[in-house]
């Protein structure tokens, strides 16, 4: 069941990709609340069945959103990381993934969470540029906590970044070069919080159409 389920996620339904993530870790020690989570994704389904990823001609540019949720994993302690880019009002690239290290704060969370975000927006642009379908001078990243931010503008190294593996800092690189942007966006904004964790019911429905699922309207011949 998990296989199918990871399987639509990452191909049209990022809205469930978290809670498919987060079941995948039980995969071989679950229980009956691990199963009763697994069929309420698939209640939500058959609510959603109508549902799919929408494109329209508006939105030309790339657009990156990013979130990480600190310590998220009571099992090993680890945050979660949670990315999606949006061309033509729609998300094109998501990923839901555990940090490999353990963060000391949130705002190291968000930093490396920027961080592989910014490697997979360098490898979009290339791609899009390369197939002709978008021209722009950089990605827009947006993120909420301003920690983060001022930590990847910042170069010089000081006690809240020196124990930081060397590749987080990719960042500033692309920065200084250019490739992309940083944004500021407050919380209750920000789409990728439905990649990293559990969303009250409000703020899951202003994810999934920020993302670009919406009712797909089909139309049947008659036969």
């Amino acid at each position: 069941l998990l296989g199918s389920l990871s399987y639509i996620a990452q191909g049209t339904r990022p809205d469930i990709a978290y809670a498919v993530s987060a079941l995948s870790q039980f995969n071989s020690c679950y229980t009956r609340i691990h199963w009763a989570c697994a069929k309420r994704i698939l209640r939500y389904f058959k609510g959603t069945i109508d549902h799919g990823l929408t494109f329209t001609r508006r939105g030309r540019a790339l657009t990156g959103y990013v979130d990480a949720d600190w310590g998220n994993c009571h099992l090993d302690r680890r945050s979660y990381t949670g990315t999606v880019f949006l061309l033509a009002d729609a998300a094109i690239s998501w990923e839901v993934r555990k940090q490999r290290t353990v963060a000391l704060s949130s705002t190291e969370a968000e930093y490396v969470a920027l961080s592989e975000a910014a490697r997979e927006a360098i490898h979009l642009s290339g791609f899009l540029r390369e197939v002709g379908l978008a021209s722009f001078a950089k990605v827009s990243l947006h993120n909420d906590n301003q920690s983060a931010g001022k930590l990847a503008i910042n170069p010089m190294f000081h006690s809240r970044s020196k124990h930081i593996d060397i590749k987080y800092h990719f960042i500033r690189q692309a920065l200084t070069e250019n490739k992309i942007e940083l944004s500021y966006t407050p919380t209750e904004e920000v789409i990728a919080d439905v990649l990293t964790k559990a969303v009250p019911g409000a703020k899951h429905h202003f994810c999934k159409d920020g993302i670009g699922i919406k009712v797909i309207h089909v139309s049947r011949a008659r036969i």
